[in-house]
């Protein structure tokens, strides 16, 4: 039955597309106005034009449909969603997922990457900041289905993992622990790996612990703490984690990010590093270049876990992807149709 649906759904997307074949790029535009409408309300409409990069007439024309249809309303402050607007972006991301193919390009890279599972959500992440909330919601609906009775969920900080716990819908896990992957003392505060902890803990109604260090603790200073009951708490579980999130980051950007002397960024490129994630940097191989000299998962701790889930989107990382990705065979990736896209040309060339 499902599949009959599936391939009356398909013949209905392609008969629409020969017949209106605009009609998948109008759902497309009028899907990025909306979600970032809902993500910036209320907007002005010039300042809807520079985010989208269109002409303020484009933009004038599309609110003026969208109104009508009672998708938005243009209030004094600016534009926002309706009820039904807000319930129509939902149905969009559907249809686009149809339209897209972004179920093959799933299965595309769950088998050139070994992977266990593969998660696209439609756009472009660069272009509408609103695609890394359906990433986020995508990754927190995973971990749902996945996590059982005194599991340990581990996550860094970052953007990505922020945008999980955002959207992770309330739960009871009474007997999980949610504990930080990384140090938890970092430059921006609403993402730092303790905020997304205590947010993902406080969400599930589970137990969490926090790790007051800083990410690039000296080596000899983490030592002599190690044994102070609340540190080792989160050191002894490190060793026993169960669903790990973590985001993936260019070599690149992330050694810049992290402060790294220029000497030691060069080595690191110049070895061919072009991801980082949870302190390491690897090659487009998977093969580590520079390991982790701080307070995070160690790479054979990483390699034993069962439920390992990278969230990136953008086409500039699509070898960052690629490299995590080979690290280890049935990680799970949640990503968006842009990445994705770049990273199976990248894959075929």
């Amino acid at each position: 039955m499902a599949e009959e649906k599936l391939r009356i759904s398909k013949e209905l997307v392609d008969l629409q597309r020969l017949v209106v074949p605009e009609i998948g790029s109008l759902i497309e535009l009028r899907y990025n106005i909306l979600s970032t409408i809902k993500s910036e309300e209320p907007i002005g409409r010039r300042n809807l034009a520079f985010v989208l990069d269109m002409s303020e007439r484009q933009i004038r024309n599309e609110i003026d449909f969208l109104q009508n249809q009672k998708l938005v309303k243009v209030e004094r402050q600016g534009v926002v969603l309706t009820e039904i607007g807000h319930d129509i972006i939902i149905q969009l991301k559907r249809m686009l997922y149809t339209y897209n193919g972004l179920e093959q390009l799933e299965k595309q890279l769950e088998t050139q990457l070994h992977l266990k599972k593969a998660i696209v959500s439609p756009g472009d992440i660069d272009m509408n900041y609103q695609v890394l909330n359906f990433m986020g919601r995508s990754a927190a609906q995973y971990v749902l289905s996945v996590m059982k009775y005194k599991d340990v969920l581990a996550l860094t900080g970052g953007a990505s993992t922020a945008a999980v716990s955002e959207q992770m819908k309330e739960s009871v896990y009474p007997d999980v622990y949610v504990i930080p992957a990384r140090g938890g003392i970092g430059k921006s505060h609403s993402t730092q790996a303790n905020n997304v902890v205590a947010e993902m803990g406080l969400k599930l109604h589970a137990n969490y612990e926090l790790l007051h260090l800083p990410d690039n603790i000296d080596s000899r200073l983490l030592d002599a703490l190690k044994d102070y009951p609340e540190i080792k708490r989160v050191f002894d579980k490190m060793e026993d984690i169960d669903v790990f999130v973590f985001g993936i980051g260019r070599a690149d950007v992330l050694a810049d990010w992290r402060n790294l002397p220029f000497a030691k960024k060069q080595k690191i490129l110049d070895a061919g590093a072009v991801s980082e994630s949870f302190g390491h940097y690897f090659d487009i191989n998977g093969h580590v270049v520079s390991p982790s000299s701080t307070i995070g998962v160690s790479i054979e701790n990483y390699r034993e876990i069962p439920h390992a889930i990278g969230i990136a989107g953008g086409t500039s990382k699509a070898e960052a992807i690629i490299g995590v990705c080979r690290v280890k065979p049935n990680m799970v990736l949640i990503t968006d149709e842009s990445a994705a896209k770049e990273i199976v040309r990248k894959l075929n060339k």
